[in-house]
């Protein structure tokens, strides 16, 4: 790991340790550690995705993402976002939130157990329908045949709006089904939860189409000019929140190591970062050209986690599956373009880098 490319991350893990150091000594340092640790082995899968994203920006973008992205990510995903659903929910006030998370850690782990149904159902909506954007669109390189081919076909059997009403009308019967037999304690809530998600989505992504269709565009697919201007802006905070929504596991794994807020906020924190770094570091050596299927491996992981985020509505899924579950997709890529680079370049030659 080059000083370069995570340089950002070194800095952030120094600064928590030493403010971890401050709030509750060594205790409370090894607690941060836990955290950051936890983030980034539940969190490869998101740099993978994040790097499909990432790498049609250009330098100053990555820079910014890997800057303004980083407190985009500690700040929002990690402190403002859990406090803002529990003032929602719990109708309390953001000071009493946080003294409660600090002198009442308990409640305030009941609290966040209270509304995790309601997270689950906007983050599994969420990255349920940018799985199924990437799968029903069809690719010229396919991974898993038989399942990436049906998915493709029945994409094309529908008009876009089409597709997307049957999407739409599909989610929103699961979502009251669910609610009606899992979260009792949330029938409505479960389904606002996930018409949030799905309103989300389309925002973003109409936003970033149409900022797309109005830049210039290239001949040459394969050598695309970076976004610039409102379609750079469109594109880097479609990623800002799809990254946020993958990192609802994380975040709600954090909550079984510690519920202080502070130690909470620094320990995902540092992971955050370094998930950042090791997403840039995947676009500049160019990995994703390297390794064809790692991107088609991500968005199944992104498929698999949003599975598991649905059925969480009602029981509990345990941290280490969603881990496993999501990573072992990656790996699977990763081996599989391993394997498919090797045997197009049996003897170790230099070619360009394959194009995806």
């Amino acid at each position: 790991m080059r000083g370069r490319d995570f340089g950002v991350a070194y800095g952030a893990t120094l600064l928590g340790l030493v403010l971890a150091l401050w709030l509750g000594g060594i205790r409370s340092a090894t607690v941060v550690a836990m955290l950051a640790v936890l983030e980034v082995a539940l969190s490869f899968d998101n740099a993978v995705v994040n790097a499909t994203v990432l790498r049609r920006f250009d330098l100053r973008w990555q820079r910014i993402f890997l800057t303004v992205g980083v407190l985009i990510a500690v700040f929002g995903m990690r402190l403002v976002i859990p406090m803002a659903v529990l003032v929602a929910v719990t109708r309390q006030s953001p000071f009493h939130v946080l003294s409660s998370s600090v002198h009442d850690p308990n409640g305030y782990a009941h609290e966040i157990l209270g509304v995790q149904p309601l997270i689950a159902a906007f983050g599994g909506v969420f990255l349920l329908m940018i799985a199924m954007d990437f799968f029903l669109s069809g690719h010229d390189l396919i991974w898993l045949p038989f399942f990436e081919r049906r998915l493709a076909a029945f994409g094309e059997r529908f008009k876009p709006l089409a597709l997307e009403a049957f999407q739409v009308v599909g989610v929103v019967l699961f979502l009251f089904v669910a609610a009606g037999t899992f979260a009792t304690d949330h029938p409505v809530g479960v389904p606002i939860a996930g018409v949030i998600g799905l309103a989300t989505y389309f925002t973003i992504k109409r936003l970033s189409d149409a900022a797309a269709d109005r830049s210039e565009s290239l001949a040459d697919e394969a050598d695309e000019t970076p976004p610039q201007g409102r379609q750079a802006l469109m594109l880097f905070i479609y990623l800002e929140v799809l990254d946020a929504t993958f990192s609802f596991d994380s975040v709600m794994g954090g909550f079984s190591v510690t519920v202080d807020i502070a130690l909470f906020t620094i320990g995902l924190g540092i992971g955050a970062a370094y998930v950042r770094s090791l997403t840039v570091f995947l676009v500049r050596k160019k990995t994703l050209d390297r390794y064809v299927y790692l991107e088609h491996g991500a968005y199944y992981s992104i498929g698999v986690l949003a599975v598991l985020l649905l059925v969480e509505i009602g029981p509990d899924v345990p941290d280490w599956l969603a881990s496993v579950a999501g990573t072992s997709m990656i790996v699977a890529a990763f081996i599989h373009s391993a394997v498919k680079a090797k045997g197009e370049d049996p003897a170790g030659a230099e070619h360009p880098a394959l194009k995806s």
